[in-house]
């Protein structure tokens, strides 16, 4: 039995739905008659074999009223832009810029610019939707400009210019910042004026004063045509090329010169290994992975590793290694939730990872201290999750936690933090398998299956 996907229904000519691990597209008419278009060209297949763009095979099914029925690969993760950092959507713009130009000079076009139509498979951008690509019409405009300018140029301007995280605004407004948003926070900033003046100023007054329909017709009357805007996807590209944001030693980047980093990392990753070694999981998540290193370990045994962690820079460097894993930016006490239309177009990120076994190292006092999580909530969290857990357990004399608490009173922390009540609370929700103290005497390592 097929069940629509959430997040495929704004396009009426090209719609996904799920048939047990299988993903279709269906097509009506029109979507079919792009498809003959474009499956026959030398650059879709070529952009296939690199792996810049998703397979598709036709399929002999009859479904829904549908003139044709396509078959795609099932992608191993789904992440979405406000999980991405500044390079992954730096990568997905050159990846749709490119694809645009290559299709162009096949006679063909790509009819939107979002970045949810782009996905990472092993560290790298593939476009997921060939329901976008149609045959180009003689005098027809970019009709993606705006939608590619909101959507990925205008989110790196703010990181890159600003040093503003783009992944929040876009969280809040999937659609992105408007060119009047836009104008209002460069203000009077120099840099890249040209780029300003023609990305962002004029797009502000088109906002103000036309409809995109309007656009198009005032477009299609000045002799707009393919050579027009591959010029323009030119420069977008040398734009969004210049655009650079280095983390420099911010949030957790130097995580790794912690002493009990370098102390704890042989028997921590021992440890891992036994674990993955018993449970052999297809999905690991890696919470507060900030360098990856534990991430690598689960990858190197085959399976889909995801790096989840809340600072940008870290993961950003983490993804710029190019080490194949997955990663998703999120902050585990306030993580990406169901969103969009009907609460269910965007499904929250924890339901897409569903992990089989889940790394807990050096993350779960932090929620404790400075999230100021009770320790029994954290560990229902994990529970529920459904997935073997190797946690790391930090007791509040280490001195880490000495750190986080500085200013706090004993009275303004939780219950359920010495290891005593630790133990209780774990043993309550989880059966402890195998378990290993740490040379600093207060960090212990734990096994643990949700009963």
């Amino acid at each position: 039995m097929t069940t629509p996907d959430p997040g495929s229904f704004r396009d009426p000519a090209s719609r996904i739905v799920l048939d047990g691990k299988r993903v279709l597209r269906l097509l009506d008419d029109r979507g079919l008659t792009s498809w003959q278009a474009v499956q026959t060209s030398d650059f879709y297949k070529g952009a296939v074999d690199e792996g810049k763009v998703v397979e598709s095979r036709e399929t002999a099914e009859s479904m829904d009223g549908a003139a044709a029925v396509l078959e795609h690969p099932r992608l191993a993760l789904i992440t979405y832009p406000y999980e991405w950092t500044f390079s992954m959507l730096r990568d997905a713009a050159l990846l749709q810029l490119d694809l645009l130009a290559g299709a162009l000079r096949s006679g063909l076009t790509i009819k939107d610019a979002t970045p949810f139509n782009i996905q990472f498979e092993r560290g790298r951008p593939i476009f997921i939707d060939v329901g976008s690509f149609e045959p180009y019409q003689k005098g027809e405009p970019w009709l993606g400009y705006r939608q590619f300018c909101r959507q990925f140029l205008y989110p790196l301007m703010l990181r890159a210019w600003l040093d503003v995280p783009f992944q929040p605004w876009l969280r809040g407004d999937m659609e992105g910042p408007t060119a009047a948003q836009m104008r209002s926070l460069l203000g009077g900033k120099k840099r890249l004026s040209a780029a300003r003046l023609l990305h962002v100023s004029l797009q502000a007054r088109l906002e103000a004063g036309m409809s995109g329909e309007a656009v198009r017709k005032d477009l299609g009357r000045a002799g707009f045509n393919e050579t027009m805007i591959l010029n323009n996807v030119t420069r977008l590209r040398s734009l969004v090329e210049s655009l650079v944001w280095d983390p420099g030693n911010t949030g957790w980047v130097d995580y790794g010169a912690c002493a009990h980093v370098g102390r704890d990392r042989e028997a921590k990753s021992r440890f891992l290994a036994e674990v993955l070694g018993r449970h052999r999981p297809r999905r690991v998540v890696d919470l507060g992975a900030n360098e990856g290193h534990y991430t690598a370990i689960a990858e190197e045994g085959g399976v889909l590793a995801v790096a989840v962690d809340g600072d940008e820079g870290v993961l950003d460097r983490l993804y710029r290694r190019h080490i194949g894993v997955g990663i998703a930016l999120s902050d585990l006490a306030n993580p990406s939730p169901s969103q969009g239309w009907a609460g269910a177009e965007r499904p929250d990120l924890f339901t897409r990872l569903a992990p089989d076994l889940v790394v807990a190292y050096g993350v779960i006092h932090h929620l404790i201290y400075t999230a100021s999580i009770p320790p029994g909530v954290v560990l229902d969290w994990l529970r529920d999750l459904g997935a073997v857990v190797a946690l790391e357990y930090v007791s509040p004399d280490d001195e880490m936690v000495a750190k986080l608490t500085a200013n706090k009173l004993d009275t303004e922390l939780h219950q359920g933090r010495t290891e005593e009540e630790f133990r209780t609370l774990l043993a309550d929700r989880f059966l402890v398998g195998r378990e290993q103290g740490l040379g600093s005497g207060t960090r212990v390592l734990f096994e643990i299956t949700p009963r």
